[in-house]
């Protein structure tokens, strides 16, 4: 009897010193800071991103110098699948645990949004048919034997893809078309093309399937779509440049990752109002929720990371370097049920580039221009531009006593810009010269919908500066700058 007593408390000893260990260790959570993913689009690599240490601890080459701005992880978390942009035209699947490919499968157009039906077996590729070219669709992709088994046109410019909780339907966006595509995944079929905002870029469905939330870059607005009758029933405004979305564990929350000024709006869904805006960094892109709802996390396209949100207290808590031009983020995977529960459990190299953030928006400096769906960022640098943040391919405050230089990005969001003949069609000029070309010319990003450069010019007297930009299928663009 003694011994019986003897080994009930040992027992109760080991296990009580076990629970503490976990509570200590925050493992009671195990959904808290799960590993996840970031394709970065402007380098062709994945960072992978272990928020509980708060920096990245791996990251995978593709081989190219793009990556699909789109992402997905199968249940068990053993298989990734990212894109190779326009440059491979490819949807690869990659082994977490040794980062190598597996398998790979090519299309002819360029490969943009990727997500995985809940139960894994199937996943959906938005492909995109180019700069200035109709068309376009969604492939339906067998994941185990990677096969085309379908393919579903949706509308002008597909761009992310959202799948419903019970994998029923999958949504598109479509960025040149101002609308939203339903596809049946029973029949494979196309159920709606739903008119939203000016370019939709990304679709999140509620746990509960009841409405969609699409982000519309150039409206500044949320469209709220009713799935039973597949239209608007509202409209919502956000904040600059609305481009990422995505809805909370609980279905509570709608948080709106806004490019142009740089925050998360954040929507109450039974009120459908905006309660709340949080400072992220330079180009809010994506956002993702871990499991447990209690962090969100944020990439920010131009300052090239990740910040990590406390949920509650609505406050930046860590921000985490990634590669060059974040996107979507693995976690947003994860499909919930109604009641909030997880449904399917989908489970340090930075490139140096100038930070973008960092440059002053001053007139005299920062140019804008549009040409057609493309927008032009002209940046007149000057040395105080590289004290902020990291100097691209060994720029140095010496370099501005011989040469001007400018900073030069360009947008859209349907099309490969990277591939255009920019460098031979950008020249200055001044006083006494025309069309001089550049000394230098650096390639700081090579995303197809986001490429930026560096153009350095030999640095002659003058009292003003010409940028002219051409190669951009339109007559070139003119840019002044008066010099002090």
């Amino acid at each position: 009897m003694k011994r019986n007593l003897v080994f009930i408390l040992l027992a109760v000893v080991v296990i009580a010193g076990i629970v503490w260990w976990g509570v200590g260790r925050g493992e009671t959570d195990v959904h808290a800071d799960e590993i996840f993913y970031v394709p970065n689009a402007g380098e062709g690599s994945v960072s992978v991103v272990d928020p509980s240490v708060g920096k990245t601890i791996d990251t995978i080459s593709l081989g190219t110098s793009q990556a699909s701005h789109g992402i997905a992880l199968s249940p068990d978390g053993k298989t990734l699948y990212v894109g190779t942009g326009f440059e491979g035209k490819s949807l690869m699947a990659i082994d977490t645990k040794n980062k190598q490919k597996v398998k790979e499968l090519k299309f002819n157009e360029g490969v943009h949004g990727i997500d995985i039906s809940p139960d894994g077996k199937r996943l959906y590729v938005s492909l995109n048919a180019g700069l200035g070219k109709k068309g376009g669709g969604l492939a339906l992709i067998d994941a185990e034997t990677m096969q085309q088994v379908a393919f579903v046109r949706t509308g002008e410019g597909p761009a992310h893809v959202a799948v419903t909780a019970d994998g029923s339907q999958v949504w598109v966006t479509n960025v040149n078309g101002n609308t939203v595509a339903v596809i049946d995944t029973r029949s494979n079929r196309l159920l709606n093309v739903i008119p939203v905002g000016q370019t939709p870029n990304e679709a999140a469905i509620t746990p509960s399937g009841d409405l969609v939330f699409v982000a519309n870059v150039k409206s500044n607005s949320v469209s709220v779509i009713d799935s039973m009758s597949l239209k608007v029933i509202r409209e919502i405004r956000a904040g600059q440049a609305p481009h990422g979305v995505t809805v909370s564990p609980d279905g509570k929350e709608a948080w709106v990752a806004n490019n142009n000024s740089n925050d998360v709006s954040i929507i109450d869904i039974k009120s459908l109002r905006t309660v709340a805006n949080i400072p992220t960094g330079a180009y809010a892109n994506h956002v993702a929720f871990s499991s447990d709802g209690r962090w969100a996390y944020v990439t920010n396209r131009k300052s090239n990371d990740v910040v990590k949100i406390d949920v509650k207290k609505r406050k930046v808590v860590a921000k985490i370097p990634v590669g060059l031009e974040p996107h979507e983020i693995s976690l947003e995977d994860y499909v919930f049920s109604a009641t909030g529960e997880q449904k399917e459990s989908v489970m340090n190299k930075t490139v140096p580039v100038v930070q973008r953030d960092a440059i002053s928006p001053q007139q005299e400096r920062v140019k804008m221009a549009q040409v057609g769906s493309i927008e032009i960022r002209a940046a007149r640098l000057i040395p105080e531009d590289l004290e902020t943040g990291p100097v691209s391919n060994g720029i140095s405050k010496s370099d501005f006593d011989k040469y001007e230089i400018f900073l030069l990005s360009f947008t859209t969001h349907s099309g490969d810009l990277s591939s255009l003949p920019i460098k031979e069609n950008v020249f200055l000029s001044n006083d006494r010269e025309k069309n001089m070309k550049p000394a230098k010319w650096q390639v700081t990003s090579n995303d197809s919908h986001h490429p930026e450069y560096l153009a350095l010019f030999e640095k002659t007297s003058t009292s003003q500066l010409s940028l002219k930009i051409g190669g951009l299928g339109e007559p070139p663009v003119l840019l002044t700058w008066s010099v002090r």
